[in-house]
C-alpha cells in the first residue's frame, strides 16, 4: 500500500549553520556567532534573508544540531529581527548561554524598546550589533545591553578609539568586529576590547546535518489545536506522533532545554511535559513558518507505521506506548537520513531503557522492537502474546498512518491491539 500518495509528508534533508568564535582577551574562545547558510558551501546570508534567517538559524540550533554540539560551554550569539524584539515572532528557548544580537537594520523605535526590555526582564543577554556612536537611538537602549559589537572597519583608528572611550561610560563589554590582521587585534587590544571576532582570529565554519522537517499543514493544524484549552497533554502527544519530523523536532527541541538538568527522555510525552504548551506553541510556529526540503516519503510513512504498532502493543507488554512509539519512529531514522543510528542519538538525552532498545535491542522495549521489526522482514513471532496479535497491531497501523497522512482522523484499533 503506497502511504505516500495522498498528501505531503515530513521531508528528511541537510540543514546547515556557520559559527564563528569570539575570543577574548587571553584568546580562549568564549562564544560563537551563529550565522545562517543555505548550503553548505555559501558564505553568507543573502540581502533579502532577514527573519526567515533568523528563524532557519534558531531552528537548525537547538532542533536540529543541539546547542552543546555547536557552542559546547560557550555563548551562542544568534542574530535577531525586528518580529523576534517585538514578539511577533516567538524566542522559543531559555536564556541559558544565548546572547540575542540585534542586527543593524532594526528600527528603534518604541515597540523596539519595549521589545528589549522584556526580553532583559526574561534574563536575556543582548547585544548592539555593527554600533556606530552617532546612531542615538541604539545609544538610548544601552541601560539593557550588555555586549556592544564594533565593525572596526567602518571607522578610521582615532574614531575607532574616540567610540571605545565613549562606550566605556556604559556598563557593557566592547567586542571587536572584522579583526582582520595581526595589527587590528594588538590596536583593539591597546584600545580595551573586551572580545574579538574577525578572519585574522578565524572564518566562518559551515556545519551541516541531516535532519527532519514537519509538514507544514502538521504544524498548522497543531497550532490550531494548541488554542484549545481542553486539549489534554495526551491529546497533544497523539498530534505530535502524527509527523514524524514534528515528533524528531520536538525531541531535539527538548533535549536542548534539558541540557544541565541531568533528565533523560524517554518518550515525547517527557519532552512535552519538559518543554511546555507554551514553548511547544513558539516552536511550532517557527516550523510552520520555515520552508521544506526532500526526502525519501516512503520510508518516513514506513517509520510511523513501525511506531505505530510498537505503541499498540505496549500495552500488552506492561510498556509504556509513548516510548514504544518513540522507540518505533527513532529506530527507523537511520534509513530516513542516511545515516547510523548512533549519529542520530548521540546528541539525544535518551533514557536507559530506550537507548538499550534501539541499539542492543535489550530489555523488554527491545525485545518489542526487535519482534516488530523482524515481522517487517516476513519472520513471526514466536512467542505470546505477539504471536497472535502483532499481525493485527501492523494492519490497524497501516490504516492509522494511511489516514494521519491523509489529514483525516485515525482509524480506531481494535479490542484486540
Amino acid at each position: 500500500m503506497d502511504l505516500t500518495a495522498v498528501t505531503p509528508q515530513p521531508t528528511a534533508g541537510w540543514v546547515h549553520v556557520a559559527r564563528q568564535p569570539i575570543y577574548d582577551r587571553s584568546l580562549t574562545v568564549r562564544g560563537h556567532e551563529l550565522l545562517f547558510r543555505a548550503h553548505s558551501t555559501s558564505t553568507g546570508a543573502g540581502p533579502d534573508a532577514g527573519d526567515l534567517a533568523t528563524t532557519t538559524v534558531v531552528l537548525n540550533t537547538f532542533t536540529a544540531f543541539g546547542l552543546d554540539q555547536l557552542v559546547g560551554g560557550g555563548l551562542a550569539f544568534v542574530n535577531l529581527t525586528r518580529p523576534f524584539v517585538v514578539g511577533e515572532l516567538p524566542i522559543p528557548f531559555d536564556p541559558h548561554a544565548v546572547v540575542l544580537e540585534l542586527v543593524e537594520g532594526v528600527v528603534v523605535d518604541e515597540a523596539v524598546r519595549e521589545g528589549v526590555q522584556r526580553l532583559r526582564a526574561e534574563g536575556f543577554d543582548l547585544a548592539l550589533d555593527d554600533f556606530l556612536w552617532d546612531q542615538t537611538d541604539r545609544v538610548a537602549l544601552m541601560p539593557d545591553i550588555t555586549y556592544v559589537k564594533v565593525d572596526i572597519s567602518q571607522l578610521s583608528a582615532s574614531a575607532l578609539a574616540t567610540t571605545v572611550l565613549q562606550l566605556r561610560a556604559h556598563d557593557v563589554l566592547l567586542v571587536a568586529e572584522r579583526v582582520e590582521t595581526a595589527a587590528d587585534l594588538e590596536m583593539c587590544r591597546t584600545l580595551g576590547f573586551d572580545l574579538f571576532q574577525g578572519y585574522h582570529l578565524l572564518r566562518p565554519e559551515t556545519l551541516s546535518a541531516v535532519t527532519l522537517t514537519p509538514d507544514r499543514l502538521a504544524c498548522l493544524g497543531l497550532l490550531h489545536r494548541l488554542s484549545d484549552p481542553s486539549l489534554t497533554l495526551e491529546d497533544i502527544e497523539d498530534l505530535v506522533h502524527r509527523d514524524a519530523g514534528l515528533t524528531y523536532r520536538v525531541l531535539h527541541a527538548a533535549n536542548t532545554a534539558a541540557t544541565g538538568l541531568r533528565r533523560k527522555l524517554g518518550s515525547v510525552h517527557d519532552a512535552l511535559v519538559m518543554l511546555g504548551t507554551e514553548r511547544l506553541r513558539a516552536w511550532v510556529m517557527l516550523l510552520a513558518s520555515a520552508d521544506a526540503g526532500g526526502g525519501d516519503q516512503e520510508q518516513l510513512a514506513a517509520a510511523v507505521v513501525r511506531a505505530r504498532t510498537c505503541e499498540l502493543l505496549a500495552d500488552r507488554l506492561d510498556l509504556h506506548p509513548g516510548a514504544a512509539f518513540t522507540a518505533g519512529l527513532l529506530s527507523r531514522l537511520d534509513i530516513v537520513l542516511g545515516v547510523p543510528l548512533h549519529a542520530i542519538l548521540e546528541n539525544l538525552s535518551l533514557s536507559d531503557e530506550l537507548h538499550a532498545a534501539l541499539i542492543d535491542s535489550t530489555g523488554p522495549l527491545g525485545e518489542l522492537l526487535a519482534a516488530v521489526i523482524a515481522y517487517e522482514r516476513g519472520v513471526p513471532p514466536e512467542a505470546e502474546p505477539l504471536s497472535t496479535e502483532l499481525a493485527e497491531a501492523y494492519l490497524v497501523a497501516i490504516a492509522w498512518a494511511t489516514a494521519t497522512l491523509a489529514n483525516l482522523p485515525p482509524a480506531p484499533a481494535s479490542s484486540g491491539a
